[in-house]
């Protein structure tokens, strides 16, 4: 693989070719226990916000999910007692306690109801999937102000050629 081909290693080149000289290998194998700190955190926040993903993404399935809906029960439920005649469409009716006046009406108004509901439904789900992306975009401007707060103090304490050692072996692999 040619590393100064920035498509293949996502590397820019301005970026290989301002590469670590030895002495800065040798400087940076010195602060190995600190890369080792930054690596072990970095992989805990990347942990936890899998986790916490995971979380609102299953949250988010159970809720999409149609066979969980008791809307979408009822529905079924009135359409299958409105497919039935006569005397059993108004036993299935009454059952649940509806007054059967005119199949027409009834049949239209419940359609209409079903729609309804499901077109709310829509807008629910799509305002909860809303939050939950905006919460998400919160965590990450987050874990990036901590990301460049991190590089700061190493570019503070360590060196700036600490950091690019850091930058080139950790986050331009994690991209």
């Amino acid at each position: 693989m040619n590393w100064t081909d920035q498509s293949a290693s996502g590397v820019p080149k301005y970026a290989l070719q301002n590469k670590m000289t030895d002495e800065e290998v040798s400087e940076a194998a010195q602060n190995l226990k600190v890369l080792a700190l930054i690596k072990s955190a970095n992989n805990y926040n990347r942990y936890c916000q899998a986790q916490k993903t995971r979380e609102a993404n299953e949250k988010l399935e159970a809720f999409l999910d149609p066979n969980n809906s008791d809307i979408i029960s009822a529905g079924k439920w009135l359409l299958n007692a409105l497919s039935k005649e006569g005397l059993a469409r108004r036993e299935a009716l009454l059952e649940k306690d509806l007054v059967h006046k005119e199949d027409h009406n009834a049949t239209t108004s419940g359609l209409r109801d079903t729609i309804s509901t499901m077109e709310n439904s829509a807008r629910e789900s799509t305002q909860q999937s809303g939050e939950t992306i905006r919460s998400l975009e919160t965590r990450i401007d987050t874990l990036q102000q901590q990301l460049s707060s991190i590089e700061k103090y190493i570019r503070n304490n360590y060196g700036v050629r600490v950091w690019k050692d850091i930058k080139n072996k950790f986050i331009s692999k994690a991209n």
